[in-house]
């Protein structure tokens, strides 16, 4: 199941909070690039975000998932894109709230409940709420109880489905090997790539060729490919860090 961390009772708040920032942005925001989805303006980041609202309301209500929604691709206002976004998160907390440990359909088999999502989404909102704010040229804050659950959530959830993706799509090669022990305050993974294959224990391993450390904000960010490595720092096989992020970003694209 997912951890109880410190944060885990804070997810609906953080998602609120974190929605209602974007929606207040987006008249500033639009029509701006955002430098962590290339090719989309912020508008774009509000539509998808909408989407995956609705998208996983309907699978929690299904039991199951429930198919892709296509991307609306018509420009729309900000005032209407705000307002789209407001009605597609009070629908996802239509079947958010309450107890977190109610069973429900997820791509993750080691907590099926409605919790992983309570998490998935505060995280997913997170993450799209410092894509409004570069491309609103804002320096994000981000709480670091919440960063430090999603680093926990990108390695241990993202990284062992997602990447293994098999075919020439994938942007994994076969022989991509990596080994690094990622570390922030008390707080280490031990993260295995081979091929498109990865392996995350909790807690630093033994062995490892490289050591990646840094505050949890700047991993987070680094992870999601929103951050570059000026706050943090790497000892050992370089390579090997450099291997993990071509891994990370084939597993959360």
């Amino acid at each position: 199941m997912t951890p109880q961390t410190p944060v885990a009772g804070r997810y609906l708040s953080s998602l609120r909070g974190d929605a209602a920032r974007i929606a207040e942005l987006l008249p500033q925001a639009v029509d701006r690039p955002v430098p962590g989805c290339p090719g989309w303006v912020a508008g774009d980041v509000v539509r998808h975000l909408a989407q995956v609202y609705r998208h996983k309301a309907e699978s929690v209500r299904r039991g199951s998932r429930a198919p892709d929604l296509p991307l609306p691709v018509e420009p729309r206002a900000a005032d209407a894109l705000a307002d789209e976004l407001r009605e597609s998160l009070a629908e996802l907390l239509t079947v958010l709230s309450g107890d977190p440990s109610r069973a429900a359909w997820t791509w993750w088999d080691r907590d099926p409940s409605v919790g992983f999502w309570q998490r998935r989404m505060a995280q997913e909102t997170l993450i799209h709420r410092v894509d409004v704010e570069q491309a609103a040229r804002i320096e994000s804050a981000l709480d670091p109880e919440l960063a430090l659950d999603g680093v926990d959530e990108v390695l241990s959830a993202f990284l062992e489905v997602w990447l293994p993706i098999d075919g020439p799509d994938s942007g994994v090669p076969a022989d991509l090997t990596a080994h690094v022990s990622v570390e922030t305050g008390e707080r280490a993974w031990d993260v295995r790539v081979a091929g498109t294959r990865a392996t995350v224990h909790r807690g630093a391993g033994g062995g490892a060729p490289a050591r990646l450390a840094g505050p949890p904000d700047a991993l987070l960010l680094w992870a999601w490919g929103r951050g570059g490595p000026d706050r943090l720092s790497v000892r050992g096989d370089e390579s090997q860090v450099a291997a993990l992020r071509r891994a990370l970003e084939a597993a959360t694209q």
